[in-house]
């Protein structure tokens, strides 16, 4: 008897581990991409700096972390590769992963151009 209970508990838990996972943080969001050391330090939310062209895109090829600000001005650190997200600075862009700390752990990253998604290839962080 008690081991057709355990298998019953067993089963229920295998069945329940994936909506249980995907509620401790799955999320997709949407907003404008940005370095996040000259959004966080100077608000600048776009690719150009100043008289500085293409610095929030140098940022991110020289590794600073990468962020999203949705529309409500709520702001994501992204943990992905800031060199292949670098070439969509100031662009909306969606992305999708975990949360953990705090942080987006991204998983897919798409970039909207007219009303289109387009998924940018994320490749290796290493």
């Amino acid at each position: 008897m008690w081991k057709l209970r355990f298998t019953g508990l067993f089963l229920v838990g295998l069945l329940a581990a994936p909506v249980l996972l995907g509620a401790q943080g799955e999320i997709t969001v949407e907003g404008t991409l940005v370095d996040s050391k000259c959004y966080l330090g100077m608000g600048e939310a776009d690719d150009d700096h100043g008289a500085m062209a293409s610095c929030g895109a140098m940022c991110l090829k020289q590794g600073q972390p990468a962020g999203l600000v949705t529309a409500d001005d709520t702001f994501h650190v992204l943990v992905a590769s800031s060199t292949a997200l670098a070439g969509h600075v100031g662009h909306t862009v969606r992305v999708t992963g975990m949360v953990k700390n705090g942080a987006l752990i991204v998983t897919k990253a798409e970039m909207n151009a007219n009303g289109r998604y387009s998924e940018i290839k994320l490749g290796s962080m290493m």
